[in-house]
Order: C-alpha cells, then structure tokens, then sequence
C-alpha cells in the first residue's frame, strides 16, 4: 500500500518488518531467519531505536538491520492488526492466522525486557507503553486496555477460542537426542528420546510421532527445455506445434501416474519474440497445464525468458511480448504464484508449490549473457531467504554450458545462492546439449543442469526432463523422454540419480506413545522397523498450558 509509514508481518514463512523515515519517505526492510511454523503460538517483536533495526522471535533475536532515520507517523492510513489498511480504513488483504496480545511501545526495547515480559500481563500504568489490545474473546471487542485507541472487527475476524496463556509461565522447550538425521540404526527397534526445559515444571506430557516414508510418498517435477522451434511453422515449413501440445497435454494426463506437483520452462519459448503467431502457439500449449478439472488455478509452473523471446529478437532486448503473453496478468490469483523483482512484469520471478508437506520455490531469471545485477541478486536471495525450509530452485534460460563450465550469469547466481543451505538445484536449456554439475561450498551441494533438445530432429522431437523424488531415499532420479514418441533416453547424461535433501516430505505422522515424563528427558521405544527404509519422528512437548514441538528427524535403517 501507499505511503504506510510502518508494518510488521509475514514476510514468506519468516517476519518481516519495515518503516518509511521523514527524511525521504525511503523504505528500511528488515527480514527474520527463522521459519515460524503455523498452528503454533510464538511471539514476535520488532524494535528500532534509531540505528538497530531489529526483529525478535520467541524472546530473542532473529535478525538485525542498520537504519538511520526517523519513522514517518503523518500517514492517514489506519492503524491496522491482522491487515493492512488504507486511508478509507478498506483492508488489503488479511493474516491466516491468529493473533492476540498486541501491544506497541513508546521507546525501543532490549532483547531481555522482551523476554521477560512476553508471558506477562504489562503492569497496569506503565508510562512505556502506548497502546495494548489484549483480543480475548470474553471482551468481545478488540478494544486497548489503555482506553485511548479502542478497534473495530473487520471482515469477518474472530476470537479465537483457546488465546494464548499469560502469567501462567514460561512455556517448555525441547530437543531431539536420538536418533538425529543421518543415523543409521540396527535392528528391529530403537529408542526415541528427547530433552526439554521447563523454567516452572520438572514434568511434562512428551508425546511422539513417527511416520515410515514409503514409494507412494515419491513425487515429480516436468522440466521443458526449449520449445522454440515447435512454435515456428517458418524455420523449415514444417509444423512441429504438436511436439509442444503433446508435451502439456502428457503433464495434465499423467499428474497422478507421476504426481506431478509443478513445472518449470527454462526458457526460449517462443522463436521469434516479435511474432504473436509463435506465442499463440505457446499460449495454447501451456493453457493446458492450467484447465485441469478439480485443481485450483491448475498444474503450478514457473517460467523465463529465452533470449529468443526478447524484443528485438535474439538479442539481450525487451521482454514487452514475453510480459503480454506470460506476465504478471496471466498468472493473477494463481494460488502457487510467489511474486516478481519489478511487479508489472515477471522479467524475474518466483513461484511456490508444495509436495507431500514440503514447499518448493521455483526462481526464475530472464536470459543475460552476462553477470546479473547486484539488486536483481540481492531480491533473489532474500526470497530464499524468507523460507528457509522450503526446497530452493534456480532456473534461468543460461547456467550451465555443454562444457559444463558456468556462464557469466550462472556464475553470478551460483555466487549469490551457494551459502544458502535451502537452494539445492539450478536448470537451463539455452545450449543444445545435456550437462550437469556439482558445486560444494561449505559443505553445501548444488546441482546444475542443462538440457536442450533444439538441435536434435523436428526441432527437438518433444524431449523434455522429468525430475522423480523418492523422499524415502533423499534421490532425485532425473529421466529424460518424449511424449510424442513414448521413448526415455538411457544415457548417462540423460538419465541418472543425486542425492538430494527431501527432510520434510512424506505422509501422514502416527502417534506412537505419550509418556509422562520428569527430570528433562524422555524415552519411547519403536519397534517394528524394517531394514533399508527411511523414518522420521518428532516429539511434543505439554505442560499445563503450553506445547512446544521438536524439528522433524530422518534416520536409516541397516
């Protein structure tokens, strides 16, 4: 929204914060680092005191940005909880979620004034705060305890039946011992155990929850390498359109045989940028993918542009004909769509789907024969950055050459994801060939791929990459095949398996034991394990009035 001098929110699955100073009006973001997970309550907070801008997650500090300015107060816009609201009080856009106890400060706070008073009631009169509104449903209204700035419900907000408990302690924390991810365990059984703290209690109530990851839980993703010459009836007086029609057509037909959960078009998906008739073609084709009975807004897909889709055609020109057929406007009210660096045009973009609990981010960046600019670099990281436990994918029309050497803008976005332990693959086309690479950095793999089928008969023949994942062995399986002629290509560049990281994924958790446990620890036993498969278990932590959950942990069996 215009002009709204300062906001707290989700920024992805992390918070983000932000403020316009008197100066200039300019923007001063700030992100968290840590993924605050739904149906859970956490407490977060944001404090500026005119250097730090800070962000606080649970009591303690998440992430820290330097700003200078004073924040802007002279905005007509409302003072919103939940949403955002303009100056005629209309809201756009609102919280999935909860909230309660919402209080705003006069002065900046410390990390330990924070932590001390976020499972308390403030003390009534303190000269500090501005403004609280406690939203407990026995009010009915969302008024301020202070009496100054008492709030109307919008939209059909309501209480939620359980708030979260104050003045009743801290509430507990827990850590899985083992078996941790990686483990390997011998025999028919193990022991699960957990460690927890409780600042008011030596018991709790552990509960565990274990699922086997099993072959149903594998799922795909469809890669389409250049479709340009199967959109261009001129290049040799042949139409070769069926090839791409055939391509989307075998995604929507065969999305359960596979589990199809998203694609991704590297790019070059047109010929002749210029020529309407060629993305008329495309248009068609990739309509497909979004008409499918019983799925909402249709097959998620992600895409970029080629340098042959630029204006003027094959140079480093506009993406005017690229925005008009695969813009912004295309993709509106999808609900995978993520977003893009410039807003009116998807020139670079990013969208979300999920697979078996697991969210994947497709990032994609228009063709450069060059390194990418620093801003452009800087927007993709931090939307990686925003979901740290989703799966990260970079995909750009020119990574990875058939010397398997980077290009100059591969090279740029390799450098800008490497140390991000959440980005796992990159895929391009571009270069008539198949390659692929693997980068570690800090202990962090990356893989690369590229495969083009252009320069192969009738234009490609209808090649494309299907991407298999078997969560129960963390693989990726990557098959290369053809629709039209119902053939896979066997060779080692065409066909082959990496170990990718699919922690996450799977179904359905079982709950294996409640114990009530004393002294910080506690035990369960599973029994029943089979050799050679994968398991992942968490535990939940109860006192009287607060549940706290562990990560998941994958363990192995000999």
């Amino acid at each position: 929204m215009r002009d709204c001098n300062y906001a707290i929110g989700f920024a992805g699955d992390v918070i983000g914060a932000d403020f316009e100073d008197t100066q200039a009006g300019a923007n001063h973001p700030v992100f968290g680092k840590t993924k605050v997970p739904f149906g859970e309550w956490h407490h977060v907070a944001v404090s500026y005191d005119g250097a730090k801008w800070q962000i606080f997650l649970d009591g303690k500090l998440d992430a820290e940005a330097t700003a200078t300015g004073t924040p802007r107060k002279d905005s007509t816009q409302h003072f919103g909880i939940g949403a955002g609201l303009n100056s005629t009080g209309v809201a756009a856009g609102a919280l999935h979620g909860a909230l309660d106890e919402v209080r705003v400060w006069k002065r900046a706070r410390t990390e330990a004034e924070i932590a001390t008073s976020m499972h308390q009631r403030p003390a009534a009169g303190d000269p500090d705060l501005a403004g609280r509104w406690a939203l407990d449903k026995e009010d009915g209204t969302a008024k301020d305890a202070l009496g100054k700035y008492d709030g109307t419900l919008m939209g059909g907000a309501a209480f939620a039946d359980v708030g979260v408990p104050l003045d009743l302690g801290t509430p507990p924390t827990a850590t899985a011992i083992a078996p941790k991810t990686s483990e390997e365990v011998a025999g028919p059984s193990t022991e699960l155990s957990v460690s927890f703290e409780d600042a008011d209690s030596s018991a709790a109530l552990v509960t565990f929850h274990v699922r086997r990851m099993v072959d149903e839980d594998d799922f795909s993703i469809v890669v389409l390498p250049d479709t340009q010459y199967y959109t261009d009836p001129l290049r040799d007086g042949n139409d070769y359109s069926r090839y791409f029609y055939d391509q989307t057509k075998w995604i929507v037909d065969n999305r359960d045989t596979y589990n199809i959960k998203g694609v991704i078009h590297n790019g070059d998906i047109v010929n002749h940028g210029p020529r309407d008739a060629e993305w008329r073609i495309a248009d068609r084709a990739m309509k497909t993918l979004e008409t499918v009975p019983g799925l909402t807004g249709g097959v998620p897909y992600g895409t970029c542009a080629g340098n042959h889709d630029l204006v003027p055609f094959n140079e480093t020109g506009g993406t005017t004909q690229y925005n008009k057929y695969f813009g912004p406007a295309r993709f509106a009210g999808r609900p995978y769509v993520g977003g893009s660096y410039q807003g009116d045009k998807n020139d670079e973009n990013w969208v979300m789907f999920s697979a078996g609990g697991l969210d994947f981010i497709v990032l994609s960046f228009q063709y450069s024969d060059q390194a990418r600019e620093a801003p452009v670099l800087a927007w993709a990281r931090s939307v990686f950055q925003r979901y740290p436990e989703a799966f990260g994918v970079v995909n750009s029309h020119a990574i990875v050459t058939p010397a398997g050497s980077f290009s100059p803008a591969g090279k740029s976005m390799y450098d800008t994801v490497k140390d991000l332990p959440n980005v796992h693959l990159m895929t391009n086309g571009h270069y008539a060939g198949e390659k692929r690479r693997t980068d570690t950095f800090e202990g962090h793999t990356v893989t690369a791929m590229l495969a083009d089928y252009q320069g192969r008969a009738m234009g490609g023949s209808g090649w494309m990459r299907i991407w298999e994942f078997s969560p129960k062995s963390d693989e990726l399986t990557v098959r290369s095949y053809s629709p039209t002629l119902d053939k896979f290509e066997v060779d080692a560049e065409s066909e082959f398996t990496i170990k990718v990281n699919l922690k996450g994924t799977g179904g359905a958790f079982q709950e294996l034991a409640k114990v009530d446990a004393a002294g910080g620890t506690a035990k369960a036993v599973l029994d029943g394990l089979e050799p050679g498969q994968a398991y992942e278990w968490y535990a939940t932590v109860t006192d009287c009035t607060h549940t706290f959950a562990t990560r998941p942990e994958r363990f192995r069996t000999k």
